[in-house]
């Protein structure tokens, strides 16, 4: 039987649709704000190559590519021979009382059954809802300040990134 994951998050940002959209259109983007998931590598404007990794060093591949825009929304789904098929949908709408957008992010990774699925399976145990917040989470921190926050060591010429 296949594990159907699925997972939705919200977030209002403080920026018009078109900037944010076009933010989340830049190849450069996908890479900083999945990196918690997912290494992932643009080929060009709308594909990507995305490697997880999960239990005991497995690693779970995939290309992306995303639709033709007939809206604001952007929708993007996993190419044939996926290890972890998978669809998207970024919503904008108008934040009330003229604060910004809100992006409305739904994601469904549908992995294969058996012992793959079962390995899968565990690397999406805490994830679907966790991922789409958090890359929710770091769009938004990129939008407003131009950067994603980190609790990784920063060395800025400390022994180790600590402080003595």
């Amino acid at each position: 039987m296949a594990l159907d994951a699925s997972a939705r998050a919200a977030v209002t940002v403080g920026r018009p649709t078109g900037e944010l959209r076009s933010l989340w259109l830049d190849p450069a983007t996908q890479s900083r704000i999945w990196a918690h998931f997912a290494d992932v590598t643009p080929l060009d404007d709308r594909t990507f190559d995305w490697v997880a990794r999960g239990p005991a060093g497995g690693e779970y591949r995939w290309r992306t590519e995303v639709a033709d825009a007939v809206s604001d929304d952007v929708r993007w789904s996993a190419m044939e021979g996926a290890d972890v098929p998978n669809t998207g949908l970024l919503m904008f709408r108008p934040a009330p009382g003229d604060r910004g957008t809100e992006l409305h992010l739904d994601v469904r990774f549908d992995p294969p059954g058996g012992a793959v699925g079962e390995a899968i399976s565990k690397l999406f145990h805490i994830a679907p809802a966790e991922i789409a917040r958090k890359a929710l989470y770091r769009f938004r921190a990129l939008a407003l300040t131009g950067e994603i926050p980190t609790t990784e060591p920063q060395p800025a010429a400390r022994n180790g990134g600590t402080d003595r």
